[in-house]
């Protein structure tokens, strides 16, 4: 099962796009800054500076406790390393505080699908729909579950989904693509397997070798 992890880290609207050198430099003049700290944390995070990163979201978080999007990041960091369940614990944490974070249900949503533990994955995909109805990565992700457990049809409504609200994403054409097929509709298949391709989308040359027989 392909897991989508687009927006598994979250973004602040407020960061700035400095390097880390920049801001290293202004906490020199500002040590207790939490924006500081927090845009410190995301940049170690383009950098794949992991533990550096958890570290700076830590730091802004004891200088302002309601900085959950801190936690969120931190959780999706752990998804990254593998620590699923010390993901689950972060997103719960900040969930505790805000129940309508539904970056922190999507963590949840993907940390439990590697665990395999997919009636938890769903309800967690299915809460961040009715927090968010257009979440792209929800939809995907849930069609996933279903067609995992052989639900076809939920499959391809909820890929369809994904492919309504963002027509540019191969993968959602890709695993649409593939629930048509289980589906016995051939046809649509194979429009969605192009679309996947003409996308640059890299479709399982096996797969590919079915739709043409």
């Amino acid at each position: 099962m392909t897991t989508c992890h687009d927006n598994q880290i979250s973004s602040d609207l407020r960061a700035d796009r400095d390097t880390i050198e920049d801001i290293e430099r202004k906490l020199t003049q500002d040590p207790d800054s939490p924006s500081l700290h927090y845009n410190l944390g995301l940049a170690l995070t383009r950098s794949k500076q992991w533990e550096k990163a958890i570290l700076e979201f830590r730091t802004a978080m004891k200088l302002r406790p309601g900085l959950l999007e801190a936690r969120v990041n931190i959780a999706g960091i752990l998804l990254q390393k593998g620590d699923y369940d010390g993901c689950i614990e972060e997103s719960l944490k900040a969930l505790e505080f805000r129940p309508d974070l539904v970056e922190a249900c999507i963590n949840i949503g993907i940390a439990f699908s590697h665990k395999g533990v997919l009636d938890q994955a769903q309800k967690s995909f299915e809460k961040a729909l009715v927090i968010d109805p257009k979440s792209v990565v929800a939809h995907l992700n849930l069609g996933n579950i279903y067609l995992a457990s052989g639900n076809f049809a939920k499959a391809i409504e909820h890929n369809s989904h994904a492919v309504q609200l963002k027509p540019e994403f191969g993968m959602a054409h890709n695993n649409l693509a593939v629930a048509y097929f289980q589906n016995d509709e051939i046809e649509k298949a194979q429009i969605h397997a192009r679309e996947a391709l003409g996308l640059g989308y890299q479709v399982n040359p096996e797969f590919l070798k079915q739709l043409e027989n």
